[in-house]
């Protein structure tokens, strides 16, 4: 009789701290964010180029021009006159616009236009989304647990204890049952 009360008293020591340690470690919690900006697959397409919405000529312009020289009576003036060649030139010219339109947290677009005769004649473009990963990790900060051993000693102990954080404290009731021995026994646990 005089070991059941030992080890009845021993249990309810056990619930009685487990039950603490389970109410106390669900008020305490500790949280940690991690934020972590994650490409996206890139994506590359050839935009169709529709006909302009506005056509628009306006009313004063500036030609490029060129200089000449005009006789009058045998006597040469010289005048800027329009240069035909060099429109005609730009005209059929084709002009290639590479440019990043942005390279932010929200990803990065590159822009590849090809102008010529006056119009745009091909839009591709690449984009690479980043999207925001923010990961919430919640731990209480007390986490009971319970245990159980036996050794070669032919020690048998049941207890249990607290984690604080990532260190424990753990109380062990132990009996022999060979001899009708029993002991108590206080441990430290750190996790790494």
């Amino acid at each position: 009789m005089k070991i059941t009360n030992k080890i009845l008293i021993a249990a309810l020591a056990i619930l009685i701290a487990f039950a603490a340690g389970f109410f106390v470690g669900r008020g305490k919690i500790r949280t940690s964010v991690k934020t972590e900006y994650v490409k996206g697959e890139t994506v590359t397409k050839t935009v169709y180029v529709p006909h302009p919405t506005i056509v628009y000529v306006p009313k004063e312009y500036v030609l490029p021009t060129k200089t000449d020289t005009i006789y009058v009576d045998n006597h040469p003036y010289p005048v800027q006159t329009v240069d035909t060649t060099k429109i005609i030139q730009e005209y059929i010219t084709q002009n290639t616009y590479d440019f990043n339109a942005f390279d932010d947290e929200n990803g990065k677009l590159d822009i590849k236009q090809m102008v010529q005769y006056n119009r745009l004649q091909k839009f591709d473009y690449t984009f690479t989304p980043i999207k925001t990963v923010i990961t919430k990790t919640i731990k209480p900060v007390f986490v009971p647990f319970i245990s159980a051993s036996y050794n070669t000693f032919g020690v048998a102990g049941i207890g249990g204890g607290v984690f604080i954080k990532d260190v424990g404290i753990e109380y062990n009731y132990l009996y022999r049952p060979d001899d009708d021995k029993s002991g108590h026994m206080i441990g430290l646990k750190f996790k790494f």
